[in-house]
């Protein structure tokens, strides 16, 4: 067997499982993501591991279906743009990369229909957590995961589940590069190419913060656009215009 693509973490006490479709994940994220990407990816599948180990909820889940979902969860920022979708968001395009990556170097005697669709829900719901957390557990570990390269020691987690020790341990191996900018910049491109993806959810911030291209421009009329798709005020016009056949 080759040997593993990653470190060892004698600090945190875990190991990242390396069986051939997880190293096999790896490469593809490698192949078809930035560095600063990969690294994030690899970060999350790290924190989810020490979260994992830590946290009673977790104990028995299907581990090799989390690292596989958490080092897949961004393929929707693929910089293989074939890959990427004009009319989806990037987490149904994670998922469904992530799906077909499966179909094709999964064994198909152990990626049933019910795997598979963990993998999906975990991918797609990683942004989500008030939906995630009443998933399956693997749902809810892939996305602590995510959220444990964002908060770091302070995850809203009860206990000390990332250790500062850890944390630096973490980042040591996988290392941040620019990628508090590389989001920014996912993000308010996303906004400007695929803008009806983001306006009910959180990604249309960025846009209205930072611009189309991260730097303030265009987020005035991004915001219009926002404001002119907003559901609430579409939904209440909605229902004031049944209320015609109420009558």
């Amino acid at each position: 067997m080759s040997p593993s693509p990653f470190p060892a973490f004698p600090v945190s006490q875990i190991t990242i499982p390396s069986n051939p479709v997880i190293k096999a994940a790896y490469t593809y994220v490698k192949e078809n993501c930035s560095e600063c990407t990969l690294n994030h990816v690899l970060r999350s599948t790290a924190f989810g591991l020490i979260i994992q180990k830590k946290f009673p909820p977790f104990a028995g889940i299907d581990t090799e279906a989390v690292v596989i979902s958490t080092i897949l969860h961004d393929m929707g920022w693929a910089t293989t743009k074939s890959l990427i979708s004009s009319d989806k968001r990037f987490e149904v395009d994670g998922a469904n990369i992530a799906r077909d990556f499966i179909g094709k170097e999964g064994d198909g005697s152990q990626w049933d229909k019910h795997r598979i669709q963990l993998l999906w829900d975990a991918i797609a719901l990683h942004t989500t957590p008030s939906i995630a957390q009443y998933k399956e557990p693997e749902v809810a570990a892939t996305g602590l995961g995510v959220m444990g390269d964002f908060f770091g020691p302070n995850i809203p987690l009860p206990g000390n589940i990332i250790t500062v020790e850890e944390y630096k341990e973490v980042v040591g191996a996988f290392p941040r590069l620019d990628f508090k900018e590389e989001l920014k910049g996912i993000m308010c491109g996303l906004c400007r190419e695929k803008p009806e993806t983001t306006y009910d959810n959180f990604v249309s911030e960025y846009g209205k913060t930072y611009g189309l291209d991260g730097k303030g421009t265009g987020k005035e009329e991004f915001a219009k656009q926002c404001e002119q798709r907003n559901f609430v005020i579409g939904f209440q016009a909605s229902l004031d215009a049944l209320a015609q056949y109420e009558n």
